[in-house]
């Protein structure tokens, strides 16, 4: 990774044919080009994220707590029928899915969710991510945050006395791809519920973009709940 941030490397012309020459106002604007190039690739890109009230996890945000099928099943449309269901979650949140019932050893081994998340432009991309489900009461933690979840597969269950809920934890998505330096997320300073920290202070847990794409996320020490207000400086990589 180099020590600039590449910014402006990426761009180009929209039309190439205007700034080809060396005179003139084509000439010109090719120097420019250059100039605006030369000094901002070497400059860190820098971003903030202000999270104002973010709402307390809940667990069957996504889909409402439902007894388990012995086979395959994909659940998407009005399955999902929680407060949230289908609709977008901003900030992107982490899911969870939770087990409980009379049985919870019935539940299937494993899930399947997919949906979109806004990356760094703000286009919804595609992403998925395979939950192992625990077989006693408790919840299965994900570590991607999704903006929309679209269709959820479950593995055939082991029997019909579990329940499973849908729901958002307490990670929070970024909507930069966070960078990191020397293995360290590059944040620069955190402001949870009021209180600033410095870089070498923050509370809370950062995830980068390479680990957990598209943008990253952060966990913070004082978890939303609906009242809590953040936010993150941040160092990102405009090329991702």
């Amino acid at each position: 990774m180099s020590n600039g941030s590449g910014l402006f490397g990426g761009q180009g012309p929209m039309k190439p044919h205007l700034v080809r020459g060396g005179g003139g106002i084509a000439g010109e604007i090719s120097d420019l080009r250059s100039d605006v190039g030369g000094t901002l690739s070497s400059m860190a890109a820098m971003t903030v994220d202000e999270f104002i009230n973010p709402a307390l996890a809940d667990v069957d945000a996504i889909r409402l707590a439902a007894a388990t099928v012995a086979a395959l099943r994909t659940l998407s449309g009005a399955d999902l029928d929680g407060v949230v269901g289908a609709g977008e979650m901003v900030p992107p949140r982490n899911l969870t899915v939770t087990t409980a019932g009379a049985t919870p050893a019935d539940a299937p081994a494993t899930v399947t969710v997919r949906g979109k998340v806004r990356n760094g432009s703000g286009k919804l991309v595609a992403q998925e991510e395979i939950f192992t489900v625990s077989q006693i009461a408790g919840a299965a933690v994900g570590l991607l945050a999704f903006s929309v979840v679209e269709e959820i597969e479950e593995a055939a269950a082991d029997g019909v006395a579990a329940t499973l809920a849908y729901g958002f934890g307490d990670v929070i998505g970024l909507g930069q791809p966070l960078r990191s330096r020397a293995g360290v997320p590059a944040v620069m300073m955190e402001i949870e519920a009021g209180v600033v920290f410095a870089a070498d202070a923050v509370t809370g847990a950062f995830t980068d973009a390479a680990t957990a794409a598209p943008n990253g996320t952060y966990l913070p020490a004082t978890v939303p709940d609906g009242a809590n207000d953040y936010a993150i400086y941040y160092e990102y990589d405009p090329q991702a």
